[in-house]
């Protein structure tokens, strides 16, 4: 039996393949991937601990076979293979690519789960894949919380949170509550393919079966309750200030924001308005930068602080108007895909009322009859201490991990350094040799001529 697949075509099935090989694991099948040919076509197969992957290409008159073998030594063979079109044979368990024979494995595969006699289908757009791209960023694959490694979907459309950021594209889905894990490798395929969505429940364990295109993945749905995220969005009456960008300015605002240097483990930057309610100033450490801003409303001398990965992913969603509310409280960005939440590192603060008592005046009767006010307790002005801010652990341990990076590629900057002088020096040494071997030559020549 013969198989002939596109070179180009397998090479891009295998980089999304790869996606859940695990090359450490003990387990030989997670090592390996699956080939089975059938029904015209020809399919090929990664499986994880909870998940798979299957891409399927047309074959027509292919024998039914199937043959699993390691995923690296397949990848290999077809990589540096000087054909366009690669020719699969399988013949009495010998399998073989291009003429170049890999070791079948000899292992039972795991099935996969079966699908429910009650199953909900519901289709998904074509650009489907392209929106889990686009919330793929907000998502903290090291959060405790299990829920919010993954994405959840709803019918309200697509949300990801990471505690700190929160971004919503309004795709309305007709599936009920579901997280599914990260999407490693449907982000591979970058399919712009409409698909389907098929749940079903079996024991206490939810799963689902994505089909786009020539794509199928299949895995189980994390178990737990996703935040309560639509408390999380602000109104939009609250959001007193607010900015808009055109494409230009925006642009001149990330480009300035990459050249930033860092400051762990916040990294700040301040956004302000200018005395003519004109332009936007915006201030990171020593540099400072200001363009001309529409100002729908007077900011009324407010500035914030916000994180400057926060500015540069909203700007790459396309997000150009910018909406702040009161102090300790998120903003809002919107424009681009969909809506990004997220919480400022700096609030306006408010100017103290100051309350001034005055002493209550005793009041008469039409009559003149004087009446006796029971005496009035004096207030006593209490000095309003503020609270200790509560210091969130995994915000800390956020910013000792963003402080040991710094320190790390400080590391990183002294070793390129020491290497560059290391090589000068070997340079220089061996400029002398050549001088010594030079000056040696003319001796020689010098003795041989006397």
């Amino acid at each position: 039996m013969n198989v002939e697949i596109s070179k180009t075509e397998l090479a891009g099935a295998l980089s999304a393949l790869g996606k859940l090989v695990c090359r450490t694991s003990p387990k030989e099948a997670y090592r390996s991937m699956r080939i089975e040919g059938k029904e015209n076509q020809i399919s090929f197969q990664t499986i994880g601990a909870e998940q798979s992957i299957t891409c399927s290409f047309p074959a027509e008159d292919v024998e039914a076979f199937t043959v699993i073998v390691n995923f690296d030594d397949f990848r290999t063979v077809s990589r540096y293979s000087r054909n366009k079109t690669l020719v699969l044979e399988y013949d009495s368990g010998r399998f073989s690519v291009d003429r170049t024979p890999l070791p079948v494995a000899q292992i039972e595969w795991p099935q996969e789960p079966r699908e429910a006699d009650k199953s909900e289908v519901t289709d998904l757009p074509a650009n489907f894949i392209d929106a889990l791209a686009a919330a793929a960023p907000i998502v903290n694959r090291n959060e405790p919380r299990r829920a919010l490694q993954g994405i959840h979907l709803c019918r309200e459309g697509i949300v990801v949170t990471n505690g700190r950021e929160l971004f919503h594209i309004d795709m309305p889905l007709a599936v009920e509550k579901l997280t599914i894990p990260f999407p490693h490798a449907p982000l591979a395929t970058k399919s712009e393919d409409a698909g389907r969505l098929t749940t079903w429940c079996e024991r206490e364990y939810r799963y689902f079966r994505f089909d786009f295109g020539m794509w199928r993945w299949t895995g189980k749905a994390i178990v737990g309750t996703y935040p309560a995220w639509q408390k999380v969005i602000p109104e939009t009456d609250s959001m007193k200030c607010v900015v808009q960008l055109d494409t230009d300015h925006a642009e001149q605002l990330a480009a300035f924001l990459r050249n930033v240097p860092a400051e762990p483990p916040n990294h700040p930057v301040t956004l302000a308005m200018s005395e003519n309610h004109a332009s936007l100033n915006i201030e990171a450490g020593s540099m400072r930068t200001g363009f001309a801003a529409e100002f729908p409303e007077d900011w009324g001398g407010f500035s914030i602080t916000v994180n400057r990965e926060m500015l540069l992913r909203l700007l790459h969603q396309g997000h150009r108007r910018l909406a702040f509310g009161e102090a300790h409280g998120p903003f809002i960005a919107t424009g681009g895909i969909g809506r990004y939440i997220a919480m400022p590192l700096g609030c306006p603060e408010k100017k103290p009322e100051t309350q001034t008592v005055q002493p209550k005046e005793e009041k008469m009767n039409e009559m003149q009859t004087p009446v006796v006010a029971a005496p009035v307790a004096q207030p006593v002005a209490q000095t309003i201490n503020p609270e200790p801010a509560v210091v969130n652990p995994l915000d800390d341990l956020a910013a000792a991990v963003d402080e040991f990076k710094a320190r790390i590629r400080a590391m990183f900057d002294e070793s390129t350094l020491l290497s560059r002088k290391v090589k000068e020096v070997a340079l220089v040494q061996k400029q002398k040799e050549r001088d010594f071997v030079q000056a040696k030559r003319v001796l020689e020549r010098i003795r041989m001529a006397i």
